[in-house]
């Protein structure tokens, strides 16, 4: 269910409207409650069809709102299913729009207020506005303050080995050169500061961090033609493959996770989802969720959420709370046969198999993720370990030679 925020509140629900229990009907009745407007607005470009379950729920939404002083619109609904609500819901007091910024216009009054009253509802409306606003901002630097405090302890651990290693003067010294070798790869700093973690040191002495390594040209990407796979970064990467993912399924909630050195599943990109959501599955270990499943035994988990017994009680309310009922998690294995990464799509109707077509396109595009991550990894990111290697011996001496465990 993708919900946004606007003039009212407006839902888009994945799948026919064929039950009365419905995912849809209560987050209208929900947004409604917590509209300024009470209205809510539907956008029904993804339901095919709506069966007299579905209608019945309708009507019941329609009441509810009413007796709070709210409305509901219907907007964008393909032409049969807009053809049979004009039929069904006339006199009910459903409004039916062709397009959702139609749905949206309308929500605010069809005339000004009158003066005086007018002001002080202006005044509050703006006075809303400017409270939505800073709260959206309070919001995404708490998000950044969380990343930062799960990147700060790996960044600082990889900070002590350069000390170590390299026999820096300060840690500052140390970040420098981190930052330095993250820019000129185009890698992100915490994957830079992972992959020193955990890949084993370079001999002591060496030239060289990885000597006699071949680099090999990156794999297409058919699939994906708009991005430019040699010289894109691990970011876009992973972001058009979600998003071509969920484009394939037609449905807006989805995540992409990749696995770590512990064999833990991190995210790294999603849609559809709140901050709540986002930090509660940060980082999963094997077998609490469907899609570790699926990075377990390296082929495609269908579950229905409220009946896989894998998930937590917690996670599974907490997955149920945002429309979700059917979840597919892919998983993405490199040209090695490791399994990379999983991403994992979110469809509101219970029991939603995929079509055979839409089976083999993301089949073929797990693989062609898949692949292109595995070269990024064992190439680009190497690089930028040989750089980082290279600069820190030039510039500050000699590697350390002292005994004792490798940090690697």
């Amino acid at each position: 269910m993708y919900q946004t925020s606007g003039p009212g509140r407006t839902l888009r629900p994945d799948g026919d409207l064929d039950r009365p229990d419905h995912p849809l009907f209560s987050a209208v009745l929900r947004a409604g409650l917590r509209g300024r407007t009470g209205a809510v607005v539907v956008d029904l470009s993804q339901v095919r069809t709506v069966t007299a379950d579905g209608m019945r729920g309708l009507l019941d939404c329609v009441r509810s709102l009413h007796a709070t002083g709210g409305t509901l619109l219907l907007a964008a609904a393909p032409e049969a299913v807009a053809r049979l609500l004009g039929l069904t819901l006339v006199d009910s007091g459903v409004r039916l729009f062709p397009t959702v910024a139609e749905a949206q216009r309308a929500v605010a009054p069809d005339a000004p207020p009158a003066t005086g009253a007018g002001t002080a509802a202006g005044a509050e409306r703006e006075t809303a506005v400017a409270r939505e606003a800073e709260l959206e901002r309070l919001r995404q630097e708490t998000a950044d303050l969380r990343g930062k405090l799960r990147s700060h302890p790996l960044i600082a651990q990889a900070q002590g080995i350069l000390l170590e290693r390299y026999r820096l003067a300060a840690p500052e010294t140390a970040f420098a050169l981190l930052k330095e070798s993250s820019q000129a790869h185009n890698v992100k700093l915490r994957t830079l500061a992972a992959a020193l973690v955990d890949v084993p040191r370079p001999a002591p002495g060496s030239a060289l961090w990885f000597p006699g390594r071949v680099r090999r040209p990156a794999p297409p990407l058919p699939l994906l033609p708009e991005t430019h796979h040699r010289g894109a970064n691990r970011g876009a990467v992973v972001k058009r493959v979600l998003h071509q993912a969920l484009e394939t399924v037609g449905c807006e909630m989805g995540d992409l996770q990749l696995i770590d050195s512990a064999r833990r599943l991190r995210m790294e990109q999603h849609h559809g989802f709140d901050q709540e959501f986002i930090d509660f599955f940060a980082v999963v270990g094997e077998g609490e969720t469907t899609c570790a499943l699926a990075a377990e035994h390296g082929r495609p988990v269908m579950s229905d959420v409220a009946t896989e017994r894998v998930f937590s009680d917690t996670a599974r309310e907490l997955i149920l709370s945002t429309g979700s009922r059917t979840v597919h998690s892919i998983p993405m294995t490199g040209g090695s046969g490791q399994v990379v990464g999983v991403f994992s799509l979110h469809v509101a109707r219970a029991g939603r198999h995929l079509t055979a077509g839409e089976d083999r396109m993301l089949a073929h595009l797990a693989a062609q993720g898949g692949a292109w991550l595995e070269w990024h990894e064992s190439t680009i990111l190497r690089d930028a370990l040989e750089h980082l290697h290279q600069r820190a011996t030039r510039d500050r001496g000699a590697p350390s030679a002292s005994s004792g465990p490798p940090h690697g």
